[in-house]
């Protein structure tokens, strides 16, 4: 067996209420660059489902550069080192690691010889750090500001100049090289979180969370003039990017609207609002003009393509920010569900071998997701920390309106025909029928997984104490099995209802036979650490696991040695992982990502 990886659906963008989104620029016009985690994402922009990662950080990335040549990419972290790295080469070689500052670094700025960088944050002696990118050599001082700046920028020519904003509410203006702290400004009344250069380098704008954008002439650091406040934003405005020609400008503000300046009169000639007005997750945190397109990031990761002529967005990329904790796959389609620590669920489906997003409507879980379980008659069963338990109409992709109790908090759901089991931490087992309990048991052993059989008649539940009890659908206990190693973590029946595989907090995996709960297989063991899920393929010959581990584990009944690994699947942890068809596998983890791989059969 072998594989090969289709595609990466990339995690949206990390975001803080208040704190602006830096995205990067490509200065061939092709991708994007933001963070989230410890992941650098690389997405392209016309087709937002292609998308690389870097992943080589050891701490939470916050900022990501395209040095303007292109050939390197900058990226910082929040323990304020900064790496800079080719694009050229898949295995993105190292060409430089300096740390910059003991802080969080916020932003990074290229000089336009792409010889220089700025990387601006938060530091205990200082704030800001201008180096050379192939050696760190330091190349002046940029001093000045009492706080952390929230944004640096550096004029696309000479004479070099550079420009940082701060939280002390100024901004401040460095000639160079090496650069130097000539003045401050004092236009903004709050914390000012955006400054960027026009690429002619005439003007620089800042923006801040007083609502107000200045202009500023490039070479002298000389306030021209406030942009119009007839029009303008009524909330914090956290970013601000120019067209290419420096004629207009983008803002985006906490007020959920992006906005486009006329920079000659500056005045508001256009305005976008996303979503509803006055939501939270609306509120815009970072925004990019590249050329033909015009990128806002909403609070909730969202990715919305604006229009010049559309007052509303014309395309938003979705999908998780956080780590997915939960996926199921609906039997004989390509379809499959994605549920994650902040409660969000979302649908995919695969169209001509391509991930595409759809939305689930409806009030879906507060908190993280614990379980999802594809029934086979067209329902999705979930269950969430906020102790309830939903259902997902497949055709529909909406919830239902209705959710139920779990009287305790839910550790897993399984479900088949409209029939659902749930167990809990406290011991309290639950049958369910289209919602209504049918059967309930409190045991007094500590339930950890859960799975159905296909006709619906046996139900297998793990325990803490590496055992797995089997029941009838009435909760009448049938039989015992102990031959696991650890901790039970995951359960799963074959489609055609022969098999239970039992994965283990030990890296094993039991497979047992339901006709007399014999062991089928007990040599799938390449696991490194705990396995956080497994499930079977189509044709129940072939079964997949994800770990702690990083890895994703293919394994195969009628070779039971014989097994596919891959390696570093998801940074951080593979926490779900399932076949859609016999051939091709989803995996979803802790960094937030979905991958889709092609496996093969030899």
């Amino acid at each position: 067996m072998s594989f090969q990886k289709l595609h990466t659906v990339a995690p949206q963008p990390a975001t803080l209420r208040g704190r602006s989104v830096h995205i990067g620029e490509d200065p061939k016009g092709k991708n994007i660059l933001y963070t989230n985690g410890r992941t650098v994402v690389i997405r392209s922009i016309e087709d937002p489902h292609v998308a690389a990662e870097y992943t080589q950080h050891q701490a939470p990335a916050t900022v990501a550069r395209y040095s303007p040549s292109g050939f390197y990419i900058a990226s910082a972290d929040e323990r304020g080192n900064v790496r800079i790295w080719d694009t050229i080469n898949s295995e993105n070689i190292l060409k430089t690691e300096t740390r910059a500052l003991a802080g969080r670094i916020n932003d990074l700025a290229w000089d336009f010889e792409s010889k220089r960088i700025i990387a601006a944050g938060e530091g205990k002696d200082k704030h800001a750090h201008a180096f050379l990118f192939d050696t760190a050599s330091s190349v002046g001082e940029i001093s000045g500001h009492s706080k952390p700046v929230n944004a640096v920028a550096i004029r696309p020519g000479r004479p070099f100049k550079a420009v940082t904003c701060s939280d002390d509410m100024t901004v401040n203006f460095y000639p160079g090289v090496p650069f130097k702290f000539e003045k401050s400004l004092s236009n903004h009344s709050r914390f000012v979180q955006c400054v960027r250069y026009s690429p002619t380098g005439e003007f620089f704008a800042s923006a801040g969370m007083d609502a107000k954008i200045f202009l500023f002439d490039g070479k002298t650091g000389d306030l021209v003039a406030e942009f119009s406040a007839e029009n303008g934003h009524a909330g914090g405005i956290l970013s601000i990017s120019w067209n290419k020609e420096g004629t207009e400008l983008l803002s985006c503000s906490s007020d959920t609207t992006a906005k486009i300046w006329d920079v000659a009169t500056r005045s508001v000639i256009h305005t976008v609002q996303i979503g509803e007005a006055g939501v939270l997750d609306n509120q815009q945190v970072g925004c990019l003009w590249q050329g033909n397109h015009l990128i806002s990031i909403s609070l909730s990761g969202d990715i919305n393509y604006l229009s010049k002529t559309s007052p509303s967005p014309i395309r938003i990329v979705k999908g998780h920010q956080k780590a997915i904790t939960a996926l199921a796959a609906i039997p004989g389609s390509s379809t499959f569900y994605t549920g994650s620590y902040d409660g969000r669920i979302h649908a995919w489906s695969l169209k001509d071998g391509v991930p595409v997003h759809h939305e689930v409507s409806g009030s879906s879980h507060s908190n993280q997701i614990k379980g999802l379980s594809a029934d086979g008659a067209g329902k999705v069963f979930t269950v969430g920390m906020d102790d309830t338990t939903r259902s997902i109409d497949d055709a529909g992709k909406a919830f239902s309106v209705n959710a139920s109790g779990t009287s305790g908090a839910p550790v897993d759901i399984a479900a088949r025909n409209g029939v659902s089991v749930v167990a809990t931490s406290t011991g309290k087992i639950t049958v369910s029928k289209d919602g209504v309990p049918t059967a309930s048991l409190s045991v007094d052993w500590v339930p950890t997984a859960v799975a159905l059989s296909p006709n619906g008649s046996t139900i297998a539940i793990g325990d803490e104490e590496k055992r797995v009890r089997i029941y009838s659908a009435d909760l009448q206990l049938i039989q015992e099995a102990d031959k696991n190693r650890g901790s039970i973590t995951a359960l799963a029946f074959s489609p055609d209802g022969a098999l239970l595989a039992s994965a283990d907090k030990d890296r094993s995996i039991i497979v047992y036979s339901t006709q007399d709960w014999t062991v089928k297989t007990n040599q799938w063991m390449f696991h490194t650490a705990r396995i956080n899920s497994i499930a079977w393929s189509p044709d129940s010959l072939h079964a997949v696991s994800g770990s702690l581990d990083t890895n994703v584990e293919i394994w195969s009944v009628e070779k039971p040695t014989k097994h596919v690994s891959i390696k570093g699947a998801h940074l951080e942890g593979v926490n779900a992982a399932a076949f859609l068809d016999n051939d091709t596998v989803v995996s979803a983890g802790q960094d937030g990502s979905i991958k889709i791989w092609k496996i093969t059969h030899h």
